[in-house]
């Protein structure tokens, strides 16, 4: 036995000195070096193609996102309008349609990217047609992917949403899209306050019943997290506030004025305090989490080009709170929302640990035919808005400019 031993000994330490199994036929190692070098260059070869794949993907998926599907759907949108007049119903069901297909398109880029969400907590499918406020950490551009993603499959929350979004986006085609869709865009900066605030409960007033939303979504922290955590943190010192680590305290102006026009009138939750229709009853607390706390770049995720194996798992976990008729008092729904985010924070601390939040997961499945449509649809409506009415009158104008010299 013991000689058997030092053959496979001597046998080891051969393979280690001329890092190539030996064998009485040299034509053999020559063979196994062979076919490790023409494995590497093709490899090689592999992911360029790839690469090659991705760059055009992202391509695609950039003009489609921030051109194509915008115009088609403002030309579209603005088309609809003389249905206002005379049968507002059937204008929000068919804009309703157009911002589903929206959502589909942006799922698309989100699986493209080769991104998967994992949802936990309360599931959201029975609270679809219910009036709801949504309110998100806020950590990165992805974030809109994620949620988008998660609420693709319930109800008609993708369709009757009111995203609350800052005003950098404003004046771009999608932030054009996004105005024709409802939505409200935030100026930042505590000068401004008050200004925004009274804008928003008018547009609240005017639009959230007559354009029959469902729900209401915003990210309350103000910004990303890396944007605001310094100052947070002195807010938090100055407050004797308990700091926080992965997410910060909300600014409660924006939900305050949501549950101050659109929260119960009283305890039978039947008018809101508006007095235009069924209130606010809930309020969908959603932590976003990435894994390691490691924020995926946009630009990079576009690419495919992610930090790790993991880095393309995204998850969200959800709570549902009851309104109280109290909170339309401020002070009050601001001692509600920071216990809240000392929660979140906790619940965000144990998922860059385990790598997974409390309660049951369910793993978000998209619908890849819905997303194949999509990109028909959206590529057939802008080039027939394109070929029949938008290149005509471009070449009129051009021509008409023209003709002044």
């Amino acid at each position: 036995m013991s000689q058997y031993t030092s053959k496979v000994r001597r046998y080891i330490k051969n393979m280690l000195k001329g890092g190539l199994i030996e064998s009485e036929n040299d034509k053999v190692g020559v063979r196994v070096a062979d076919i490790d070098e023409s494995g590497r260059v093709d490899n090689v070869h592999l992911i360029e193609i790839r690469r090659i794949i991705s760059l055009v993907g992202a391509a695609y998926f950039f003009f489609m996102t921030v051109w194509v599907v915008p115009v088609a759907c403002v030309i579209t949108v603005s088309m609809m309008f003389p249905l206002m007049l005379f049968r507002m119903p059937l204008f929000n069901y068919l804009e309703h349609k157009l911002c589903g297909m929206v959502n589909a398109h942006w799922n698309a880029v989100a699986v493209f990217c080769g991104t998967t969400v994992t949802e936990y907590g309360t599931d959201l499918a029975n609270y679809a047609e219910e009036k709801c406020l949504l309110l998100a950490n806020h950590l990165g551009l992805l974030d809109h992917f994620v949620l988008m993603q998660s609420l693709n499959e319930k109800g008609s929350i993708r369709s009757r949403w009111m995203w609350v979004i800052y005003n950098i986006w404003k004046y771009t085609p999608l932030g054009v899209m996004w105005t024709s869709h409802g939505n409200f865009f935030v100026n930042g900066g505590a000068s401004k306050r008050d200004n925004v605030l009274k804008s928003f409960r008018n547009h609240l007033e005017k639009s959230f019943y007559k354009y029959d939303f469902g729900w209401v979504i915003m990210y309350p922290e103000g910004s990303r997290l890396f944007l605001v955590q310094k100052s947070a943190a002195t807010f938090a010192q100055k407050n004797n506030l308990k700091p926080l680590e992965h997410c910060v305290y909300p600014r409660t102006g924006a939900a305050h004025a949501v549950l101050d026009v659109l929260g119960p009138a009283d305890e039978t939750f039947k008018l809101s305090k508006c007095g235009k229709g069924e209130p606010i009853k809930y309020i969908i607390d959603a932590t976003i989490g990435y894994h390691r706390g490691e924020v995926p770049d946009i630009c990079d995720a576009m690419m495919g080009d992610w930090a790790s194996v993991n880095a393309s798992e995204f998850a969200v976990h959800y709570d549902v709170i009851p309104v109280k008729p109290e909170w339309s008092d401020e002070n009050k729904l601001k001692e509600f929302l920071y216990e809240r985010y000392a929660i979140k924070d906790r619940l965000l601390a144990d998922f860059y640990k385990t790598g997974r939040f409390p309660g049951e997961q369910t793993k978000v499945q998209p619908n890849n035919y819905e997303m194949f449509f999509a990109q028909i649809f959206w590529g057939s409506l802008y080039y027939a808005h394109y070929y029949y009415w938008l290149r005509p009158l471009i070449v009129y104008a051009w021509m008409s400019f023209i003709a002044m010299f």
